[in-house]
Protein backbone atom coordinates (compact mmCIF):
# COMPACT_ATOMS: atom_id res chain seq x y z
CA UNK A 1 0.00 0.00 0.00
CA UNK A 2 0.84 3.43 -0.14
CA UNK A 3 2.00 4.94 2.76
CA UNK A 4 1.81 8.89 3.32
CA UNK A 5 0.66 8.34 6.73
CA UNK A 6 3.03 11.61 8.62
CA UNK A 7 2.93 10.09 11.52
CA UNK A 8 3.89 6.77 10.08
CA UNK A 9 7.12 8.40 9.07
CA UNK A 10 8.55 9.07 12.09
CA UNK A 11 8.06 6.16 13.70
CA UNK A 12 11.23 4.99 12.10
CA UNK A 13 13.13 7.39 14.37
CA UNK A 14 11.68 5.48 17.53
CA UNK A 15 14.16 2.79 16.37
CA UNK A 16 14.81 0.38 19.29
CA UNK A 17 17.85 -0.95 17.98
CA UNK A 18 19.50 2.08 19.27
CA UNK A 19 22.18 0.93 21.85
CA UNK A 20 24.71 -1.69 20.48
CA UNK A 21 23.85 -5.12 21.77
CA UNK A 22 25.14 -8.76 22.23
CA UNK A 23 22.37 -10.85 20.63
CA UNK A 24 23.69 -14.48 21.81
CA UNK A 25 20.64 -15.03 24.15
CA UNK A 26 18.16 -12.69 22.09
CA UNK A 27 17.37 -12.85 18.15
CA UNK A 28 15.38 -9.70 17.12
CA UNK A 29 12.95 -11.21 14.54
CA UNK A 30 9.42 -10.52 12.51
CA UNK A 31 7.41 -13.22 11.83
CA UNK A 32 9.53 -15.84 13.14
CA UNK A 33 12.33 -14.90 10.47
CA UNK A 34 15.56 -13.71 12.29
CA UNK A 35 17.11 -10.71 12.04
CA UNK A 36 20.74 -10.39 12.71
CA UNK A 37 21.27 -6.96 13.48
CA UNK A 38 25.20 -5.59 13.57
CA UNK A 39 26.24 -3.47 16.03
CA UNK A 40 27.64 -0.98 14.11
CA UNK A 41 24.57 -0.25 12.26
CA UNK A 42 22.51 0.42 15.13
CA UNK A 43 25.34 2.88 16.23
CA UNK A 44 25.72 6.69 17.19
CA UNK A 45 24.75 7.55 13.99
CA UNK A 46 21.37 6.25 14.07
CA UNK A 47 20.92 7.04 17.98
CA UNK A 48 21.45 11.03 17.06
CA UNK A 49 18.48 11.29 14.35
CA UNK A 50 16.52 9.40 16.82
CA UNK A 51 17.07 12.54 18.95
CA UNK A 52 16.40 14.71 16.59
CA UNK A 53 12.93 13.40 15.91
CA UNK A 54 11.44 12.05 19.24
CA UNK A 55 10.26 15.46 20.55
CA UNK A 56 7.83 15.45 17.74
CA UNK A 57 5.89 12.63 18.50
CA UNK A 58 3.40 11.97 20.29
CA UNK A 59 3.76 8.24 21.58
CA UNK A 60 1.30 8.31 24.33
CA UNK A 61 -1.45 8.95 22.60
CA UNK A 62 0.03 6.34 19.57
CA UNK A 63 0.49 3.51 22.24
CA UNK A 64 -3.50 4.15 23.54
CA UNK A 65 -4.63 3.94 19.96
CA UNK A 66 -2.74 0.68 19.25
CA UNK A 67 -3.55 -0.72 22.58
CA UNK A 68 -7.03 -0.31 22.33
CA UNK A 69 -7.34 -1.76 18.40
CA UNK A 70 -4.66 -4.81 18.59
CA UNK A 71 -7.11 -7.12 20.10
CA UNK A 72 -9.30 -7.25 17.15
CA UNK A 73 -6.26 -7.27 14.84
CA UNK A 74 -5.11 -10.13 16.33
CA UNK A 75 -8.32 -11.84 16.26
CA UNK A 76 -8.28 -11.36 11.85
CA UNK A 77 -4.66 -12.15 12.23
CA UNK A 78 -5.55 -15.52 13.86
CA UNK A 79 -8.39 -16.66 11.62
CA UNK A 80 -6.41 -16.25 8.65
CA UNK A 81 -3.36 -17.47 10.33
CA UNK A 82 -1.19 -14.94 9.66
CA UNK A 83 1.89 -14.14 12.57
CA UNK A 84 0.89 -11.55 15.09
CA UNK A 85 3.32 -9.74 14.30
CA UNK A 86 1.68 -8.44 11.32
CA UNK A 87 -0.25 -6.00 13.97
CA UNK A 88 2.78 -3.65 13.48
CA UNK A 89 2.41 -2.77 10.34
CA UNK A 90 -0.81 -1.06 10.62
CA UNK A 91 0.99 1.43 13.25
CA UNK A 92 3.35 2.08 10.44
CA UNK A 93 0.99 2.33 7.83
CA UNK A 94 -1.37 4.54 9.50
CA UNK A 95 -1.26 4.66 13.13
CA UNK A 96 -4.63 3.62 13.52
CA UNK A 97 -5.99 6.57 12.44
CA UNK A 98 -8.47 6.77 9.44
CA UNK A 99 -6.64 9.25 7.12
CA UNK A 100 -6.12 9.40 3.26
CA UNK A 101 -2.66 9.94 1.84
CA UNK A 102 -2.20 11.79 -1.29
CA UNK A 103 -2.40 8.76 -3.38
CA UNK A 104 -5.95 7.84 -2.20
CA UNK A 105 -4.70 5.26 -0.13
CA UNK A 106 -6.97 5.31 2.99
CA UNK A 107 -8.38 3.72 6.38
CA UNK A 108 -6.29 1.75 9.34
CA UNK A 109 -4.25 -0.36 6.51
CA UNK A 110 -4.02 2.43 3.89
CA UNK A 111 -5.85 0.14 1.31
CA UNK A 112 -6.09 2.05 -2.37
CA UNK A 113 -9.92 2.29 -3.32
CA UNK A 114 -9.49 -0.37 -6.10
CA UNK A 115 -7.90 -3.14 -3.87
CA UNK A 116 -10.54 -2.46 -1.11
CA UNK A 117 -13.14 -2.75 -3.77
CA UNK A 118 -11.53 -5.85 -5.05
CA UNK A 119 -11.61 -7.43 -1.64
CA UNK A 120 -14.96 -6.63 -1.17
CA UNK A 121 -14.90 -3.04 0.30
CA UNK A 122 -17.58 -0.01 -0.05
CA UNK A 123 -15.48 2.33 -1.36
CA UNK A 124 -18.00 6.13 -2.08
CA UNK A 125 -18.34 9.39 -1.22
CA UNK A 126 -21.42 7.63 1.47
CA UNK A 127 -19.70 5.50 3.12
CA UNK A 128 -15.86 3.90 3.28
CA UNK A 129 -15.40 0.55 4.64
CA UNK A 130 -11.64 1.16 4.91
CA UNK A 131 -12.47 3.03 7.84
CA UNK A 132 -14.21 -0.23 9.38
CA UNK A 133 -11.92 -2.11 11.28
CA UNK A 134 -12.85 -5.25 10.95
CA UNK A 135 -13.38 -5.35 7.18
CA UNK A 136 -10.13 -3.71 6.36
CA UNK A 137 -7.96 -5.54 8.45
CA UNK A 138 -10.07 -8.68 7.31
CA UNK A 139 -9.16 -7.31 3.94
CA UNK A 140 -5.71 -6.69 4.46
CA UNK A 141 -5.13 -9.80 6.02
CA UNK A 142 -6.06 -11.32 2.27
CA UNK A 143 -4.04 -9.06 0.84
CA UNK A 144 -1.02 -10.09 3.29
CA UNK A 145 -1.81 -13.91 2.22
CA UNK A 146 -2.03 -13.48 -1.40
CA UNK A 147 1.10 -11.69 -1.64
CA UNK A 148 2.81 -14.11 0.56
CA UNK A 149 2.13 -17.10 -2.01
CA UNK A 150 2.50 -15.28 -4.76
CA UNK A 151 6.22 -14.59 -3.85
CA UNK A 152 6.27 -18.20 -3.23
CA UNK A 153 4.92 -19.27 -6.26
CA UNK A 154 6.68 -17.25 -8.61
CA UNK A 155 10.25 -16.99 -6.96
CA UNK A 156 10.41 -20.12 -4.91
CA UNK A 157 11.18 -17.70 -1.87
CA UNK A 158 8.97 -17.89 1.39
CA UNK A 159 9.41 -14.91 3.52
CA UNK A 160 7.25 -12.69 5.58
CA UNK A 161 10.00 -9.58 5.13
CA UNK A 162 9.12 -9.48 1.65
CA UNK A 163 5.48 -10.38 1.64
CA UNK A 164 5.76 -7.23 4.26
CA UNK A 165 7.61 -4.86 1.77
CA UNK A 166 5.27 -5.97 -1.20
CA UNK A 167 2.39 -4.65 1.00
CA UNK A 168 3.72 -1.17 1.26
CA UNK A 169 5.73 -1.31 -2.63
CA UNK A 170 3.44 -3.65 -4.71
CA UNK A 171 3.60 -6.80 -5.41
CA UNK A 172 4.80 -6.13 -9.48
CA UNK A 173 7.39 -4.02 -8.27
CA UNK A 174 8.63 -6.72 -5.26
CA UNK A 175 9.01 -9.26 -8.45
CA UNK A 176 11.29 -6.85 -10.17
CA UNK A 177 13.33 -6.40 -7.66
CA UNK A 178 13.60 -9.68 -6.58
CA UNK A 179 14.27 -10.70 -10.30
CA UNK A 180 17.07 -7.83 -10.78
CA UNK A 181 18.59 -7.94 -7.17
CA UNK A 182 17.38 -11.25 -5.51
CA UNK A 183 15.79 -11.97 -1.99
CA UNK A 184 17.44 -10.21 0.12
CA UNK A 185 15.11 -7.02 1.29
CA UNK A 186 17.49 -5.09 3.66
CA UNK A 187 20.32 -5.01 0.31
CA UNK A 188 18.08 -4.19 -2.01
CA UNK A 189 18.23 -0.66 -3.88
CA UNK A 190 14.51 0.31 -3.28
CA UNK A 191 12.64 3.78 -3.00
CA UNK A 192 13.72 5.52 0.33
CA UNK A 193 10.18 4.81 1.52
CA UNK A 194 10.28 0.71 1.10
CA UNK A 195 13.52 0.52 2.18
CA UNK A 196 13.44 1.56 5.13
CA UNK A 197 9.28 -0.20 5.49
CA UNK A 198 10.06 -3.32 7.25
CA UNK A 199 12.57 -1.95 9.59
CA UNK A 200 10.30 0.15 10.81
CA UNK A 201 7.82 -2.30 11.44
CA UNK A 202 10.69 -4.33 13.80
CA UNK A 203 11.96 -0.97 15.32
CA UNK A 204 7.42 -0.24 16.62
CA UNK A 205 7.45 -3.87 17.71
CA UNK A 206 10.97 -3.50 19.83
CA UNK A 207 9.81 0.06 21.41
CA UNK A 208 6.84 -1.94 22.39
CA UNK A 209 7.09 -5.28 23.51
CA UNK A 210 10.46 -3.75 25.48
CA UNK A 211 9.73 -0.31 26.66
CA UNK A 212 11.87 -0.88 29.65
CA UNK A 213 15.48 -1.84 27.44
CA UNK A 214 15.08 1.83 25.18
CA UNK A 215 13.38 4.10 27.51
CA UNK A 216 16.93 4.96 29.04
CA UNK A 217 18.36 6.40 25.90
CA UNK A 218 15.55 9.21 25.95
CA UNK A 219 15.72 12.34 28.39
CA UNK A 220 11.96 11.71 29.78
CA UNK A 221 9.60 8.47 29.09
CA UNK A 222 8.52 8.59 26.10
CA UNK A 223 5.33 6.78 26.51
CA UNK A 224 4.61 9.09 29.52
CA UNK A 225 1.89 12.34 28.39
CA UNK A 226 2.87 13.96 31.85
CA UNK A 227 6.82 13.83 31.13
CA UNK A 228 6.87 15.25 27.52
CA UNK A 229 8.42 17.96 26.54
CA UNK A 230 6.38 21.22 26.88
CA UNK A 231 5.76 21.81 23.12
CA UNK A 232 4.89 17.98 22.40
CA UNK A 233 2.30 17.58 25.00
CA UNK A 234 -1.03 17.09 22.62
CA UNK A 235 0.67 17.30 19.48
CA UNK A 236 1.19 14.96 16.25
CA UNK A 237 4.25 15.16 14.27
CA UNK A 238 4.02 16.99 11.04
CA UNK A 239 6.84 16.26 8.87
CA UNK A 240 10.05 14.36 8.87
CA UNK A 241 12.91 13.58 7.58
CA UNK A 242 14.27 10.09 6.37
CA UNK A 243 17.64 11.05 4.86
CA UNK A 244 19.74 9.31 7.52
CA UNK A 245 17.87 6.23 7.15
CA UNK A 246 18.34 5.88 3.09
CA UNK A 247 21.83 4.24 3.33
CA UNK A 248 20.54 1.36 6.55
CA UNK A 249 21.84 -2.43 5.38
CA UNK A 250 20.93 -5.64 8.33
CA UNK A 251 20.76 -8.92 6.80
CA UNK A 252 17.92 -11.51 7.16
CA UNK A 253 17.65 -15.02 6.86
CA UNK A 254 14.39 -15.84 5.14
CA UNK A 255 14.33 -19.97 6.01
CA UNK A 256 13.46 -19.14 9.67
CA UNK A 257 10.30 -19.42 11.59
CA UNK A 258 7.59 -21.45 9.55
CA UNK A 259 5.96 -21.06 6.45
CA UNK A 260 2.75 -22.52 5.00
CA UNK A 261 2.21 -23.87 1.58
CA UNK A 262 -1.22 -23.10 0.26
CA UNK A 263 -3.62 -19.74 1.15
CA UNK A 264 -7.54 -20.06 0.87
CA UNK A 265 -10.06 -18.00 -0.77
CA UNK A 266 -11.14 -16.65 2.66
CA UNK A 267 -6.96 -15.48 2.97
CA UNK A 268 -6.38 -18.29 5.33
CA UNK A 269 -2.98 -19.13 4.63
CA UNK A 270 -1.62 -23.08 6.02
CA UNK A 271 -0.91 -26.19 5.42
CA UNK A 272 -1.17 -29.52 7.45
CA UNK A 273 1.23 -28.72 9.96
CA UNK A 274 0.15 -25.07 10.36
CA UNK A 275 -0.43 -24.18 14.17
CA UNK A 276 -4.07 -22.21 14.37
CA UNK A 277 -3.57 -19.28 15.87
CA UNK A 278 -0.20 -17.46 14.87
CA UNK A 279 3.13 -18.52 13.46
CA UNK A 280 5.37 -19.42 15.82
CA UNK A 281 8.93 -17.79 16.27
CA UNK A 282 12.00 -19.81 16.81
CA UNK A 283 11.76 -21.03 20.37
CA UNK A 284 14.21 -19.44 22.69
CA UNK A 285 15.61 -21.42 25.95
CA UNK A 286 14.48 -19.82 29.21
CA UNK A 287 14.96 -20.41 32.72
CA UNK A 288 12.97 -18.74 35.57
CA UNK A 289 13.81 -17.47 38.68
CA UNK A 290 11.74 -16.37 41.37
CA UNK A 291 12.28 -13.39 43.19
CA UNK A 292 10.60 -9.99 45.03
CA UNK A 293 10.70 -6.65 45.74
CA UNK A 294 12.29 -5.28 48.19
CA UNK A 295 12.43 -1.62 49.91
CA UNK A 296 9.06 0.65 49.75
CA UNK A 297 7.55 2.55 46.81
CA UNK A 298 4.76 4.94 48.33
CA UNK A 299 5.63 8.17 45.58
CA UNK A 300 7.43 6.12 42.92
CA UNK A 301 8.40 7.90 39.84
CA UNK A 302 9.84 7.65 35.95
CA UNK A 303 13.14 6.99 36.13
CA UNK A 304 13.38 5.70 39.86
CA UNK A 305 15.30 3.02 41.48
CA UNK A 306 13.60 -0.40 41.97
CA UNK A 307 15.56 -3.12 44.41
CA UNK A 308 14.80 -6.90 43.52
CA UNK A 309 15.96 -9.47 45.80
CA UNK A 310 16.50 -12.70 44.22
CA UNK A 311 15.16 -16.16 45.72
CA UNK A 312 17.36 -18.23 43.53
CA UNK A 313 20.99 -17.77 41.88
CA UNK A 314 21.01 -16.05 39.00
CA UNK A 315 24.01 -17.02 36.09
CA UNK A 316 23.79 -14.78 33.00
CA UNK A 317 26.92 -15.42 30.95
CA UNK A 318 29.75 -14.67 33.38
CA UNK A 319 27.43 -12.24 35.91
CA UNK A 320 26.56 -14.66 38.93
CA UNK A 321 24.13 -13.17 41.67
CA UNK A 322 23.75 -15.42 44.40
CA UNK A 323 20.13 -16.32 45.97
CA UNK A 324 19.54 -13.76 49.08
CA UNK A 325 20.95 -10.89 47.45
CA UNK A 326 19.71 -7.72 45.80
CA UNK A 327 20.25 -5.99 42.48
CA UNK A 328 18.36 -2.84 41.29
CA UNK A 329 17.13 -1.77 37.97
CA UNK A 330 15.01 2.33 36.53
CA UNK A 331 11.79 1.66 36.58
CA UNK A 332 9.46 3.22 34.03
CA UNK A 333 5.34 3.84 34.03
CA UNK A 334 3.23 2.56 31.17
CA UNK A 335 -0.12 2.25 30.89
CA UNK A 336 -0.32 2.07 34.79
CA UNK A 337 2.35 -0.65 35.11
CA UNK A 338 6.09 -0.23 36.11
CA UNK A 339 8.71 -1.85 33.75
CA UNK A 340 11.98 -2.09 35.18
CA UNK A 341 15.49 -2.37 32.90
CA UNK A 342 17.90 -4.76 35.33
CA UNK A 343 20.93 -3.66 33.42
CA UNK A 344 21.72 -6.86 31.50
CA UNK A 345 22.51 -6.74 27.82
CA UNK A 346 19.85 -7.23 25.44
CA UNK A 347 16.76 -9.30 26.45
CA UNK A 348 18.41 -11.57 28.52
CA UNK A 349 16.50 -10.65 31.62
CA UNK A 350 12.88 -9.29 31.70
CA UNK A 351 11.24 -9.06 34.77
CA UNK A 352 7.48 -10.48 34.77
CA UNK A 353 4.63 -10.27 37.60
CA UNK A 354 3.10 -13.22 39.41
CA UNK A 355 0.91 -13.63 36.56
CA UNK A 356 3.14 -13.69 33.90
CA UNK A 357 2.87 -10.40 32.61
CA UNK A 358 5.54 -8.11 31.95
CA UNK A 359 6.11 -5.83 34.78
CA UNK A 360 4.52 -5.11 37.78
CA UNK A 361 1.30 -3.16 38.36
CA UNK A 362 1.93 0.47 40.09
CA UNK A 363 -0.20 -0.19 42.77
CA UNK A 364 1.63 -3.49 43.25
CA UNK A 365 4.95 -2.20 43.87
CA UNK A 366 5.52 -3.00 47.06
CA UNK A 367 7.49 -4.94 49.80
CA UNK A 368 7.70 -8.40 49.05
CA UNK A 369 5.66 -8.25 46.27
CA UNK A 370 6.33 -12.09 44.33
CA UNK A 371 7.84 -11.64 40.35
CA UNK A 372 9.45 -13.56 38.40
CA UNK A 373 12.66 -13.06 35.91
CA UNK A 374 12.58 -14.57 32.63
CA UNK A 375 16.31 -15.24 31.82
CA UNK A 376 17.34 -16.48 28.60
CA UNK A 377 19.86 -18.58 27.80
CA UNK A 378 22.57 -18.36 25.36
CA UNK A 379 23.09 -21.52 23.08
CA UNK A 380 27.14 -21.05 23.89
Amino acid sequence: MKNKSLTCYILICLCCLCTPFSLKAHDITFCGERIPVDNNFVGEKLMNVIRKQIPYVNLPQLRKRALANFPIVEYYLRETNLPEDFKYLAIVESGFLNEISSAGAGGFWQLMPETARELGLIVSSQVDERNDIHRSTLAACKVLANYYMAIRKTHKISSWVLTAAAYNFGIGSIFRSITLQGKDYFSMKLNPETAVYVYKIIAVKELFEYPELYLKNFSYNIFSTAAAPQNLQGKEQTSGDLTDFTSMEVKVTENDGQHPDAVSSTGKVGDATSIKGKTPVNKEKVKLIAANIKGKYKNFNDGSIVAIELQEDLQVENRFTRAGNVIKGIGWIIDDRVFIDLGFSDHTVILYDSNSKQGIPLASLKNEEPLILKVLISDD
